[in-house]
């Protein structure tokens, strides 16, 4: 099988230019494509195209690329959702302590996908084999009700146009049985899931909120089963929720302090 990076070599191209601008400053054509290794032609195609997206600045009268204005947002961008997940850990690691549980932490990568971006774990209890960037449906189990509950009805229509997906046989498949639990969602903000991605397994998950109201993060609380009965699950929620809400609260503190 073909290794990862290999599978967009237009992609890996592309950030080898970046890098060669990282690393050189404002540079002319030929010290970038030196620098590179990449032939002509493709680096002054790469550059050109980032240049219309102004992720690269060229200066016409010394003939000079550099990084440009988009990616200072980029940036930005991911430095307040990194502040949020350091936000995110301290607090969450206290209620570790509380929860006979491992904690995982997903964000949106795309209309049906899901990517983790973290997980506390402790001794003797379940182990996340996924890694964090790895992706999964966002139909699947709690995690990705808890992102839908909070998706627009158009949006909504587009994921579920060709039914639910069936993880293990206690998956929810029917379509309208989803809808009605997304609505339990909103009103309780949590959702739980028994073995409907993987056997043996129950998950409780609830969101973070940005200031607009908007689900930044999901975050969950992954045990076995059989020691997280309805009655256990309730109290999950009820204190993911509390966290969840704490962080949404100082995170949009420390944004409009940093502004």
């Amino acid at each position: 099988m073909a290794d990862d990076k290999d599978r967009a070599p237009a992609v890996t191209r592309a950030f080898t230019v970046l890098d060669a601008l990282a690393q050189r400053g404002p540079s002319v054509l030929a010290d970038i494509i030196e620098t590179t290794g990449i032939n002509k032609s493709t680096v002054f195609y790469i550059l050109r195209t980032l240049a219309n997206l102004e992720v690269v600045d060229y200066d016409e009268r010394t003939r000079t690329y550099r990084l440009g204005p988009t990616l200072l947002e980029l940036g930005a961008a991911a430095s307040g959702q990194f502040g949020e997940l350091s936000l995110a850990r301290r607090y969450l690691s206290e209620l570790l302590e509380k929860l006979q549980a491992t904690i995982v932490i997903y964000r949106r990568v795309s209309a049906e996908e899901i990517s983790l971006l973290d997980k506390l774990e402790r001794p003797n209890r379940v182990r996340i084999t996924l890694q964090p960037g790895e992706r999964i449906p966002i139909q699947g189990g709690s995690f990705g009700r808890a992102f839908l509950a909070y998706e627009s009805p158009e949006s909504l229509e587009v994921i579920l146009r060709h039914g639910l997906q069936a993880f293990t046989p206690k998956s929810l498949t029917d379509v309208e049985a989803f809808r009605k639990e997304l609505g339990l969602v909103r009103e309780r903000g949590w959702t739980v899931d028994h073995e409907g991605y993987a056997l043996g397994i129950s998950t409780v998950a609830a969101p973070i909120f940005d200031a607009e109201g908007r689900v930044t993060l999901v975050v969950a609380a992954v045990g076995f089963s059989n020691l997280i009965d309805d009655d256990t699950a309730a109290e999950y929620g009820a204190e993911l929720r509390r966290v969840c809400d704490r962080i949404g609260e100082v995170s949009v503190q420390s944004r409009r302090l940093s502004s």
